[in-house]
């Protein structure tokens, strides 16, 4: 594939390029623990290693004329300490040299990556890839089963495809929208520029009854627990015709097979409209599946996708970069008011056995800056983690949800809480 490919801005990434990190969630962070302390230097030559097989991760933005877009980062990859982040992303080199960072304390790596080049879905297969090539130069017995990306995988053209401009020609129809909901916007309460995040396990063999029916699909199962959770926290928010509403990020690949690591998602809202005090919980989560079932079907996705589509193409027609900013700024000003939190679920993160006893932790960091609350879910080793940013420090909310959880017999513990910050990132206007 030409350099000209993989480097051309897809449709729904290149939209994050517009938007610098203080009015919208411009970065995601990826934090893998492992059993051993991380040798830097080793992580460097793996990293490097599997560049040339992922040269649409290896990237860094430019202006040209009136627009941003990609070019190959000119210098290796380097792990930093943890306590440079801070620095690092204070120097503005987040956009201007990479759009990936890779930072280490002891046992743990944290992956920063901007949005522009991925979703929190799509860059598992590269992260896999990186842990198992670090573990093999490390001297660990990791065995490649064949599902691992190495350095000698051949580049298939289709991991640097713009999947979602595809969806503008499948045939859509507009979804039975189950309500006109009204959402309750919480205020957002900002405590500096880092946000609590608070780790929360749910063992999946230990979930019995209504809820273990609904584990396929976590969004029916927190979304409830944690509306709730809000409505007791804050009861001010509580007001006749108004609804906590979950901002939904759909990974379209189950739906729509491609192995392209861009960003390919859609967001659907999901109302909480039967109280879990009000109604047996069996009511709650039906009311919750068929609200979200309703929005799944692949006319609908389309749909969804396609007056997407429309309004990226909108703001990327504007003239100069100061029109595309401030139209970018327009609609994530718009998308904030129309929901109260937002929800992400990864899915199974599925490895080789003998690469997998070396991971301790494996989950996302969605910060939390369209939203107060934004919440992450990722199923490891028969566990369900839910991870939640929060731009409170209190830690308040989390707890009322993991307490409403155990009310209800399901199995929930609080593993970790700890303060975060995201890369920042400030585009070149």
């Amino acid at each position: 594939m030409s350099n000209a490919g993989y480097q051309a801005p897809d449709l729904l990434g290149s939209t994050y390029l517009y938007s610098d990190s203080s009015v919208s969630n411009t970065s995601f962070c990826y934090v893998v623990g492992l059993t051993m302390a991380v040798d830097p230097e080793i992580l460097e030559e793996a990293l490097n290693g599997l560049m040339p097989r992922f040269p649409h991760i290896d990237l860094k933005v430019v202006r040209e004329d009136e627009s941003l877009a990609y070019v190959k980062r000119n210098s290796p990859v380097k792990v930093l300490p943890l306590e440079q982040r801070k620095t690092f992303s204070e120097s503005g080199e987040f956009g201007k040299s990479c759009l990936f960072a890779v930072f280490v304390n002891h046992k743990t790596i944290y992956f920063d990556f901007h949005r522009a080049l991925t979703d929190e879905k799509g860059i598992v297969p590269f992260i896999r890839a990186v842990i198992c090539r670090y573990l093999q130069l490390d001297g660990y017995d990791v065995e490649n089963d064949g599902s691992v990306i190495t350095p000698d995988s051949d580049f298939h053209e289709i991991e640097a495809d713009d999947a979602f401009v595809r969806l503008d020609d499948i045939p859509a129809s507009r979804p039975v929208w189950y309500m006109d909901a009204k959402a309750v916007n919480l205020p957002a309460r900002h405590e500096g520029s880092s946000f609590r995040v608070t780790q929360i396990h749910i063992p999946l063999s230990k979930m019995k009854g209504e809820a273990r029916l609904h584990s396929g699909m976590p969004s029916t199962i927190i979304s409830p627990f944690f509306s709730q959770a809000l409505l007791e926290e804050f009861p001010e928010s509580d007001v006749p015709g108004e609804y906590m509403i979950a901002y939904i990020q759909v990974n379209l690949r189950q739906y729509f097979p491609t192995t392209t690591l861009r960003p390919f998602f859609v967001n659907l809202p999901l109302a909480y409209n039967r109280r879990l005090p009000e109604y047996p919980l069996a009511t709650v989560l039906m009311s919750q599946k068929k609200f979200l079932e309703a929005q799944l079907r692949t006319d609908a996705l389309a749909y969804n996708a396609q007056r997407k589509i429309s309004l990226l193409e909108d703001i990327l027609d504007k003239k100069t970069i100061g029109e595309k900013a401030a139209a970018m700024q327009a609609m994530i000003s718009r998308k904030s008011g129309e929901s109260t939190y937002s929800l992400c679920n990864v899915g199974n993160v599925i490895m080789p056995e003998t690469m997998q006893q070396y991971i301790m932790e494996f989950y996302p960091l969605v910060p939390p800056s369209l939203f107060p609350f934004s919440i992450s879910t990722i199923n490891l080793r028969g566990d369900l983690i839910v991870t939640i940013s929060s731009s409170e420090a209190s830690g308040n909310v989390p707890r009322r949800f993991v307490s409403l959880l155990k009310r209800h017999d399901i199995h929930a513990y609080i593993s970790d809480s700890y303060q975060y910050s995201p890369l920042k990132y400030k585009p070149e206007l």
